[in-house]
């Protein structure tokens, strides 16, 4: 809500004034009344406010005077005058001193006001976001510098040393910032905008208030510099569709220990897999900052589960690696991180392309990037079981072979695969057989025994869930369609193996 000073020395306009419109409806309320220029000055000094609407003419000090003096001190509020109709060189002469815009006493109604207040919000909406934009630069390092130091650690991943939380805002802010309110969204891969969060009303800004925002691993970080006030969250706890954490306004050199508490409970509400608002616990506090990453040598044994195609061992491990995250409460970014370190390493052993950045940062629970993780590494070894797609000189039938290569554990039909190419089946099984020297239902047969001879040599798997992992309905099918291409069964091709 932005702040409103009525100054006008006739009681009853006043009045009329405050029942012309719902002003909270409008995103104001008012917030103070004056009877003249003096007394409105005062006011203003001790506590200013977004929204100064002055009459012109008043005893003592005119609404003219009130406005020139604002300016002088520095004040940044919007003006609008009230004027009468033989009083319009007045009007004009606000309007050059700055005034947003002047009303007309006599043919005040309740649009006109809305209208003027719609226009004075987007100009105190304009003035904030160019207050904040022109101070971001001297933040953004401030922020960035206390967010490692939450997050960092002493040696990287091999050290694992102790948490380096020694971080200070003295000597970084200078003597215009005294406070800060911090809320924290986790919106994943929801679009979150500074103009996303004035909509949800949390703060009202000041003056001299600056917003920025610091977005990191799918969570958004909003920082209100000197908030003129903070209502009730609990009346706004229903408009949030994201898990939230915020602080109290506390003083600005206190910044690193609330956000590190605002993170930490944002933490409990990836783990807990909760939305809304949540409030800071005593746990929170304890143990914001406090906890240690998993150890290169955990990392480094689930790696190479998955490089010797002990597929089934690398799944257990991360699993059981994920649980132990999940019962330790690291920092989400911190396992975030991890997540990102894993699956780009995966998906360099299996030769191929990892998954976007984005879709592993967006997860919103500890739950939902295991399960994502875990996906993607079962694609990787589907695509380094399956081994490298061949080429031909026909872009329809590598669009075959690429289809194939990815769904050979699913039904793959002709019908379906010339469908996809839009070939017409006769013609295009004509095809296929001189492009690649067998049939479709060989060459998937064929894929789908290379990948189980893999599978039978590298992992203890059991003879039946390999077969339904490459495709075959049932283990006696897979048994015949093996022998008919390896001349064994799979259980004596293990035996050989070993």
């Amino acid at each position: 809500m932005w702040n409103v000073l009525l100054v006008e020395d006739e009681v009853f306009v006043r009045r009329s004034l405050k029942r012309l419109i719902q002003w909270e409806d409008m995103g104001f309320t008012i917030a103070g009344e004056a009877g003249d220029g003096r007394e409105a000055l005062a006011m203003m000094r001790n506590d200013p406010p977004d929204l100064v609407i002055a009459d012109i003419v008043m005893p003592g000090m005119d609404g003219i005077e009130l406005l020139k003096q604002a300016r002088e001190e520095g004040h940044e509020a919007s003006f609008v005058m009230l004027t009468c109709m033989n009083e319009f060189e007045y009007a004009r002469q606000a309007l050059e001193f700055g005034a947003t815009a002047y009303m007309l006493k006599l043919s005040m109604n309740g649009q006109m006001l809305a209208d003027t207040l719609s226009k004075v919000k987007r100009e105190l909406l304009r003035n904030l976001q160019m207050r904040s934009q022109d101070s971001l630069p001297s933040f953004q390092q401030l922020y960035r510098e206390a967010w490692q130091s939450f997050h960092a650690f002493e040696g990287g991943a091999e050290g694992m040393g102790e948490r380096n939380r020694s971080f200070s805002v003295e000597g970084r802010l200078n003597e215009t910032f005294h406070s800060v309110w911090i809320g924290a969204f986790l919106h994943g891969a929801d679009r979150f905008t500074p103009d996303d969060f004035y909509k949800l009303g949390f703060v009202v800004p000041g003056g001299s208030s600056v917003v920025h925002s610091f977005t990191h691993s799918g969570q958004t970080t909003v920082f209100v510099w000197n908030p003129a006030a903070v209502r009730k969250l609990e009346d706004k706890a229903d408009a949030i569709p994201w898990a939230a954490a915020c602080s109290e306004v506390v003083e600005a050199a206190k910044m690193p220990s609330a956000w590190l508490r605002v993170l930490r409970t944002l933490d409990r509400a990836w783990y807990e897999e909760r939305t809304g608002l949540l409030q800071e616990t005593a746990a929170d506090v304890l143990t914001a900052g406090t906890s240690t990453p998993l150890s290169w040598r955990t990392e480094r044994e689930w790696l190479q589960s998955f490089e010797q195609h002990r597929l089934e061992e690398f799944r257990q491990r991360l699993q059981a690696g994920w649980e132990s995250i999940g019962q330790r409460r690291l920092p989400m970014a911190i396992v975030k991180d991890i997540a990102l370190r894993i699956d780009r390493i995966v998906s360099r052993i299996a030769g191929c392309g990892g998954a976007a950045e984005e879709q592993l940062l967006a997860c919103i629970s500890h739950r939902e990037l295991g399960e994502r993780l875990l996906a993607n590494a079962d694609r990787y070894a589907k695509h380094s079981g399956a081994g490298s797609q061949p080429r031909t000189n026909h872009p329809e039938i590598d669009k075959a072979l690429a289809h194939i290569h990815l769904h050979y554990d699913k039904d793959v039909t002709l019908k379906a695969v010339a469908a996809l190419v839009m070939m017409d089946e006769t013609y295009f099984s004509g095809l296929f057989k001189k492009k690649t020297g067998v049939t479709l239902i060989h060459y998937v047969q064929r894929l789908r025994v290379d990948t189980a001879k893999r599978l039978l040599a590298q992992t203890e798997l059991p003879v039946a869930a390999i077969g339904e992992r490459v495709g075959f309905p049932n283990a006696n099918y897979f048994i015949k369609i093996f022998k008919r291409w390896t001349s064994c069964t799979p259980s004596e091709y293990r035996s050989r193996s070993n």
